[in-house]
């Protein structure tokens, strides 16, 4: 189906365990989660790119007698709108000086969890993209002078997604564990409460709201 707009990108950070790491120091927030969506906040693009590749031939007898395909090795592309620096830092895996305040570059990667929410032409049914596992990079930092218009620079974030965390999640009906799980919200078996654990580690998604909002640090 087609669809369109993004409602919001939801991220959270893990341990090693895949769990959700619940704190305002260590973890994106107090009960885990991060929804950039405040003040002058959002994304304007969310691509996902090599979620499939197109399959290698198996010639036989001058015919093709089967396919041959590849893992699937997806990668993110955001262009997020006034990201919380915070957050920014922290999904990038910057920790902070404690001498002089400033972020730096630390590795390893932080295990990043993610949902992007999109929606149908017509708005009335959800569509969510969901990640356990991603580390973020942002490339480059570009600055122009401000003349009689002003130069503004969004904040790119470019992601790899990884094997989730945990071996019981993100499974095809086979068993087979995969790093890309896309949902729609009037599916018979969709229940988004089972998603958000899944996806964020054991999050627990408030019964009353299908919306979940983060106070800004």
């Amino acid at each position: 189906m087609s669809k369109h707009n993004i409602v919001k990108a939801t991220f959270a950070l893990l341990d090693e365990n895949g769990d959700l790491i619940k704190d305002a120091d260590k973890g994106l927030s107090t009960d885990g989660i991060y929804v950039a969506d405040h003040q002058g906040e959002g994304f304007s693009q969310i691509n996902v790119t090599a979620i499939e590749a197109a399959g290698t031939p198996g010639w036989g007898n001058g015919q093709i007698k089967r396919t041959a395909y590849g893992k699937s090795m997806p990668t993110l592309a955001l262009t997020a709108l006034d990201l919380d620096f915070k957050i920014n830092q922290m999904l990038k895996g910057f920790t902070q000086n404690a001498n002089t305040g400033a972020w730096v570059r630390q590795l390893p990667k932080p295990h990043v969890a993610m949902i992007a929410e999109s929606q149908s032409l017509d708005g009335d049914i959800s569509i969510y993209e969901c990640f356990n596992n991603i580390e973020f990079v942002e490339e480059a930092s570009n600055n122009s002078t401000d003349t009689n218009s002003e130069a503004a620079y969004s904040t790119a974030l470019n992601g790899t997604v990884l094997t989730p965390l945990k071996p019981d999640i993100f499974l095809a009906s086979n068993g087979v564990q995969q790093p890309y799980m896309i949902a729609k919200s009037n599916d018979a078996n969709f229940k988004l409460d089972k998603l958000y654990a899944e996806v964020f580690g054991g999050y627990v998604l408030s019964p009353a709201s299908t919306t979940t909002t983060t106070v800004k640090p």
